[in-house]
C-alpha cells in the first residue's frame, strides 16, 4: 500500500498539536490535579482536557506558524471560586501576589493558593512549596538561586483543603525582574 503525502492542512494541524503539547508538557503535574474534577465528569484525561482547551482557544495562527497565547491557556478548571482582584509584584528573588479577602463568607477561607511561574523558552515551571490559604490574602513564590534573572508567565489558582477541587486558573501576566 502506498502512503500518501500529508496535505498542507494536515501538516498545519500536526504542527499546532505539537506546539500545544510542548507548551503544556512542563505543567503536566499541575494540569493532572487542576483538571481532574472536569476530566472525571467528562470521562477523559486531565491532560486531554487542557490540550483541548489550548487547541480551541489559545492558539494564534501567525505568518511563521501557530503560536500559543499564554494568557488564554488554562492550568485548571473547576468549581472553586477564583481570587478577587489579584495584584502581581516581582522582587529580585520572589514573586508576590496579593488579593482581596472578602468577609462575607461566600468563599471557604481555608482554600489553598497555588502560584505557578512558567518559563516557556527554557521549559520549566515553579510552584509555591509553602501552603498559603485564601485568608492569608497573599502568596509568595521564592525563586531558586540562579533563576532570579528569568522572566515568567504567572498563573494563580485555588484548591480546596484536600487538593481535590480547583478553581479556574487565572493568568496574571508576564513577570520580569
Amino acid at each position: 500500500m502506498v502512503k500518501k503525502a500529508p496535505t498542507p492542512a494536515q501538516l498545519r494541524v500536526r504542527e499546532t498539536f505539537k506546539i500545544a503539547c510542548a507548551f503544556l508538557a512542563p505543567l503536566n503535574g499541575l494540569i493532572k490535579k487542576g483538571f481532574a474534577e472536569q476530566a472525571k465528569r467528562k470521562r477523559s484525561l486531565p491532560f486531554g482536557q487542557a490540550l483541548s482547551h489550548t487547541l480551541r482557544i489559545a492558539i494564534r495562527h501567525e505568518a511563521e506558524g501557530p503560536v500559543v497565547d499564554p494568557a488564554l491557556v488554562l492550568l485548571s478548571d473547576g468549581s472553586i471560586a477564583p481570587a478577587n482582584m489579584p495584584i502581581l509584584k516581582r522582587e529580585i528573588d520572589r514573586i508576590i501576589v496579593t488579593h482581596t479577602v472578602t468577609s462575607d463568607n461566600l468563599y471557604p477561607l481555608d482554600d489553598q493558593i497555588v502560584l505557578c511561574a512558567y518559563q516557556v523558552e527554557k521549559g520549566y515551571a515553579f510552584i509555591n512549596e509553602k501552603v498559603w490559604r485564601r485568608y492569608d490574602g497573599q502568596v509568595i513564590l521564592h525563586l531558586p538561586a540562579g533563576f532570579e534573572a528569568d522572566s515568567f508567565h504567572v498563573y494563580l489558582l485555588f484548591c480546596d483543603r484536600k487538593g481535590k477541587k480547583y478553581s479556574r486558573s487565572r493568568y496574571l501576566g508576564y513577570s520580569t525582574k
